[in-house]
């Protein structure tokens, strides 16, 4: 292989594959970068097995070739080069990048055992890349973080319905909700996606400006750009709990105030929470308490207004779960509607209901 290409493009297209590359003690070859030669582009190719991702680059090719490099160590490389552009080729054992008077060696790794990355067969569907990703982003953080239940660690999508696509993550103490217009698509059965691999597949959507074409099968999921950018993910298997039975269908109270003023307020309590990260908030009046008490640094309580519209009512919740969801909020203001004792407390916007949180409150 012996190729030129313009440097900002190759470190562009270089990072957004390496981030897919990891550290693996019994295939290090996942810890690597395919590169190819062929015709007037240089592909670049990275799997860690669960998510798969192929760009190319325009390059002028003087010989055709594959090479697997350490990622890390290229991309290191590569954003130190300060030249327009950069010469890769191979010698011997070793793939010599060169520009100017920079020469760099940097060894190979046998290409032969890089995996396969799947292409998904079908005309599919063009989906909006960029709110496809807000959907991830906004729900992502909600996944269980333990592999004991696969589709908890899942985002799930499904069409609840037309020309709208619903994404849906929990971990059984905590819900998000978003739905996000999707015109023309059609979801023929729901589909659950690591939220590893949904929150990379939303990176690739924010970094390309142009919508892709998305396909399904029974165990994966690929987004194509019209730039060359291919990305596929695996798909879990499972089934997501039926979440619409656990949300309440009516409300005893209901405490509209001011996001910001709920932020700061979790701000302050924020030095005081003990180790359960609890929070106590009680509604009455015309007004929205929010309490903590560490019992070895101290306490604090700070009142904020609030337009409150049933009965009396004290909860306690871990602070971190309500405050990590009120930033995916866009209205200035939020609503708090509360079921009663032991039941989930579900924090919609004011005007925008695509979203909505659910989360259920700590014992005493």
């Amino acid at each position: 292989m012996h190729t030129t290409l313009e440097t900002i493009e190759f470190l562009d297209r270089l990072e957004l594959v390496g981030r897919v590359s990891t550290k693996h003690v019994s295939l290090p070859i996942l810890e690597c970068v395919l590169l190819e030669a062929k015709g007037n582009t240089l592909s670049i190719r990275a799997t860690n097995l669960e998510i798969g991702i192929e760009v190319s680059v325009v390059a002028r090719n003087i010989a055709e070739g594959v090479v697997a490099v350490p990622a890390s160590t290229l991309m290191q490389v590569i954003n130190l080069h300060t030249q327009k552009d950069v010469t890769l080729r191979i010698e011997g054992t070793v793939l010599v990048v060169e520009g100017g008077g920079s020469n760099t060696k940097i060894k190979t790794v046998s290409h032969d055992e890089f995996p396969t990355i799947a292409k998904l067969a079908g005309e599919g569907q063009v989906i909006n890349g960029s709110l496809f990703a807000l959907g991830v982003r906004t729900t992502a953080f909600s996944a269980s973080q333990s592999s004991i239940k696969p589709e908890l660690g899942s985002v799930h999508i499904h069409q609840k319905k037309e020309h709208t696509l619903t994404f849906v993550a929990t971990d059984s103490f905590r819900l998000m909700e978003k739905t996000v217009p999707q015109k023309g698509v059609v979801l023929e059965s729901s589909i659950l996606i690591p939220f590893k691999n949904a929150l990379e597949l939303a990176r690739v959507c924010d970094h390309n400006s142009n919508d892709p074409v998305c396909r399904i099968d029974e165990n994966q999921c690929s987004l194509e750009f019209i730039d060359g950018v291919y990305i596929t993910s695996r798909l879990t298997v499972g089934s997501f709990p039926d979440y619409e039975q656990i949300i309440p269908k009516e409300y005893a109270l209901e405490v509209t105030v001011l996001k910001d003023d709920l932020i700061h307020a979790f701000k302050k309590s924020n030095v005081f929470l003990n180790k359960f990260f609890q929070v106590r908030l009680s509604m009455s009046g015309d007004a929205l308490t929010v309490s903590a008490d560490s019992g070895e640094v101290g306490t604090t309580t700070e009142s904020i207004k609030a337009q409150v519209v049933g009965d009396e009512l004290t909860l306690n919740f871990n602070q971190r779960y309500v405050a990590e969801a009120l930033s995916h909020f866009v209205d200035d203001s939020i609503t708090l509607r509360f079921a009663g004792i032991g039941r989930p407390m579900v924090i919609v916007g004011v005007s925008d209901n695509s979203i909505r949180y659910l989360v259920m409150p700590m014992n005493k």
